[in-house]
């Protein structure tokens, strides 16, 4: 069962979407509503909710900037906007924090079970993608014994960790990471990493590719530059690897081996 946050201002809304829902059929339980942000950011770090369905227009936090507050704090959550006519405009803007789908006032009963349900299958959808991509490409144990101390919003450490898990994949990159693992506008999510970590996302990533190809090359004698190159994410293209290696440390992976 997947749980999901109500939240809006207007009591006969919250109490009618909540009670005229056959959440169960949809393979949900509502575990919570709120009546405005504050209440409901509170409630969403109580109960973990898959996902959120909040108005736009709501007192103490508005549901725009709700949204973005947990997708940043809670980046798996499927968040849905709630908008009058009016308002469709400004529901558009929540769509760079990740909301995938929105309601327009007054919605029916068919149109929430959609919309719900294209979630459910949203979220289905990332659990599948991301045991498929755990298979494809398995943890490398001994990057957690040299990933570098930090601080950032759980969702910049999703990012993190996916780069230290998967950087052997020549196809990662960040519009993959935003559109694929996390559902969210890869512009904004680059804007944010660089905020955060001082660098963007594709340099972080080939420090992390670097790195890793020191580690072997002092781990593993006579390994050739064609199988560095193919471990640590630039697939069959060791002279573009050597070009990276040298720009990083100064000296070729050859010159490198050989001088240690």
């Amino acid at each position: 069962m997947y749980k999901v946050l109500l939240a809006d201002d207007e009591r006969i809304i919250l109490e009618g979407i909540s009670n005229v829902i056959d959440w169960q059929s949809l393979d949900t339980e509502l575990v919570a509503t709120a009546r405005n942000g504050i209440e409901a950011y509170e409630k969403i770090a109580e109960h973990h909710p898959h996902i959120v369905i909040s108005d736009i227009k709501m007192p103490g936090m508005d549901g725009l900037e709700l949204a973005g507050k947990v997708r940043a704090d809670f980046p798996d959550i499927q968040f849905i906007v709630l908008s009058g006519f009016s308002e469709f405009e400004y529901a558009r803007c929540a769509m760079q924090h990740g909301v995938k789908n929105y309601l327009l006032k007054p919605c029916n009963e068919a149109d929430i079970i959609e919309t719900v349900t294209d979630a459910v299958k949203n979220i289905k959808q990332k659990e599948q993608q991301r045991q498929q991509f755990e298979e494809m490409q398995p943890k490398q144990p001994a990057a957690e014994t040299w990933q570098p101390c930090r601080d950032y919003s759980p969702v910049i450490n999703e990012v993190v960790d996916i780069i230290y898990t998967h950087f052997s994949d020549k196809h990662l990159s960040l519009k993959w990471v935003a559109g694929q693992m996390l559902y969210m506008n890869a512009d904004y999510l680059g804007k944010l990493f660089k905020q955060e970590t001082n660098e963007r996302f594709s340099v972080y990533l080939t420090k992390v590719r670097i790195e890793e190809a020191i580690k072997q090359i002092g781990q593993t004698e006579d390994v050739r530059v064609a199988d560095l190159a193919e471990r640590t994410g630039f697939g069959d293209n060791p002279q573009y690897f050597s070009q990276v290696f040298k720009k990083y440390t100064g000296v070729t992976p050859t010159e490198y081996r050989k001088a240690i």
